[in-house]
Parts: structure tokens; C-alpha cells; sequence
């Protein structure tokens, strides 16, 4: 039996939210990335935030579908007919459960629970299962109802210890005082080191390295791509971000070369900063 009442999956870090490159308006030479990994590759519907869900749901658990009826091999439909799946429990969010549950999908959902991983967004094989009790089993709840998303540990993890699902941006503060600190600060490219992954999601994998390629150089130089590393992070719950082990995202990186290694030592999510909010100093 798993048994862990408001629980919550523990990771070694969060996932970086970022966003793929795009070309640069002549009149906006340094937008702010807009974000599309992490929290927000796939938010919630707004109808049903997760702390709504959170206080509805009967049991939320971490899990991955074991065998389902009926199969679903075409997953280009609109609609999706009911389904009853086993569903093997890894760790338990909120709730009680024992190690294998069975899980009904409503009929008319956009999605369709499948066996076995799969690319498309319409198939849902692992990830954050929210629940009601049906007595017999349980019932999937809400309009995502299976949160497979890069972000949906760590968004559920800080409502379930009484926070709100998104991290706080970077203050004004903190930007100066990174700024202050930091030997370089910009723009990137970044893609994580898939030698040093230290959090798995259904979606992307995320590192603790990296290699920048820079874009704008805000603070420094930067001629060429950096290799780098994650600085410290606060423990705070469901974590801070990482770097994603996927092509074409970015972000704003804050990097101390002091110690030999360049090390970021941003500790909000980089793709969240406002580039025109950095102090740019004398």
C-alpha cells in the first residue's frame, strides 16, 4: 500500500518554463520570451484552476496507465468515448491508494488514455491523475483530468502545501541584486545536458547543466556558446526550475564566473524576466 495523506511528488528540481526563438520585431529588439514549457505548456482550463481541483478531487496520485479499454490507436478525433484503465499509482499527492487503482475516462473528453507513451497531446499515458471516488474505483475529474505537462508536479505539489500554483516572479530586488553579481547576463538559447538530467516528466526531460547560445548579451561577453551550470536553488515546495532537455528554447540568464564554472544563479524561472527591468548600471 502507498499511503500519504496531502502529499505531494518530491522532486530534485522544476522545470524550466521557456519558450522556442522567434525572429526579433525591428521595433522590439529585446521582447520578453514568452513563456511555453513548464507551468504553462498546457495550463489548466481556466474554469477549473488547480486549487479548485485540488479541493474536489477525492485522491490525486502520480501514475502511469498499465492496460485500458477500450484501446485507442487513432488519436485524430474530437471526442473521445469512455474508458477504464488499470492504472499503477507511483506516489500519492493527497489521498489514500494502494499501488494499482482502477481509473474511468468520461465519455467526450478531447483526450484518450493509451498503454504506452505517445507524441501526441491527445494521448495521455503518465502523469497527475485527479480523482474522484465512484466507490467501486475512480473517475477522472475536470477537463484535463490526467495533467501531463512539464509543470503539473510542481503547480500541484505548491497548492498542495497552501501556496499559489506559480512560482512569484522575480522582484525588482532580486534583479539588481543578480545583476550586481553576475559576470554576464543573456538573452539564450538553451538546451540541458541530457548527462546530467535531474527531474523526468512525461514531456521533456530537465538537467542541472546546460549550453547557452547567446542571442543579446545584456552584461559582459559572450562571444560564443557557454556551458553552465545550475546554482543553488531554495527549498521551496514542488522546487524552482532546471534546464529543459529540448531544442529551441530560452531565456534570461543571470551567470557568475567566479568559481571557474559559470553557474546561473537566476532562482526564478529565466523566460519569466523582463529584460527591460534589469538594472544595466553606470
Amino acid at each position: 500500500m502507498i499511503a500519504k495523506r496531502a502529499g505531494l511528488v518530491v522532486v530534485a528540481s522544476v522545470a524550466l518554463t521557456l519558450t522556442a526563438c522567434s525572429a526579433v520585431p525591428e521595433e522590439d529588439p529585446m521582447p520578453t520570451p514568452r513563456s511555453s514549457s513548464t507551468a504553462e505548456v498546457q495550463d489548466p482550463n481556466p474554469s477549473e484552476p488547480i486549487g479548485q481541483l485540488v479541493s474536489d478531487a477525492d485522491l490525486i496520485v502520480y501514475g502511469e496507465v498499465e492496460s485500458v479499454d477500450p484501446q485507442i490507436t487513432d488519436v485524430d478525433q474530437d471526442a473521445f468515448p469512455e474508458q477504464t484503465a488499470t492504472v499503477r499509482v507511483s506516489k500519492v499527492m493527497k489521498g489514500d491508494a494502494p499501488e494499482s487503482i482502477t481509473v474511468t475516462k468520461p465519455e467526450g473528453t478531447y483526450y484518450a488514455l493509451v498503454d504506452e507513451v505517445n507524441d501526441s497531446y491527445d494521448a495521455k499515458h503518465e502523469g497527475v491523475l485527479v480523482l474522484k471516488s465512484t466507490g467501486e474505483g475512480y473517475e477522472l475529474l475536470g477537463h484535463v483530468g490526467l495533467h501531463d505537462d512539464s509543470g503539473a508536479q510542481r503547480a500541484f505539489a505548491r497548492v498542495l502545501a497552501g501556496q499559489s500554483d506559480r512560482i512569484p516572479n522575480a522582484t525588482r530586488a532580486q534583479l539588481a541584486e543578480w545583476a550586481d553579481e553576475a559576470d554576464i547576463i543573456v538573452f539564450a538559447g538553451v538546451e540541458g545536458d541530457p548527462d546530467a538530467v535531474i527531474w523526468r516528466t512525461p514531456r521533456v526531460d530537465f538537467s542541472s547543466a546546460a549550453t547557452l547560445t547567446p542571442i543579446e548579451v545584456i552584461k559582459g561577453q559572450m562571444p560564443e556558446p557557454l556551458d553552465v551550470v545550475q546554482g543553488p536553488q531554495p527549498d521551496v515546495p514542488g522546487g524552482t526550475w532546471a534546464f529543459p532537455i529540448s531544442e529551441g528554447q530560452t531565456g534570461v540568464f543571470f551567470i557568475d564566473t567566479s568559481s571557474g564554472t559559470p553557474t546561473v544563479i537566476n532562482t526564478t524561472e529565466p523566460s519569466q524576466i523582463n529584460r527591460r527591468q534589469i538594472p544595466k548600471g553606470d
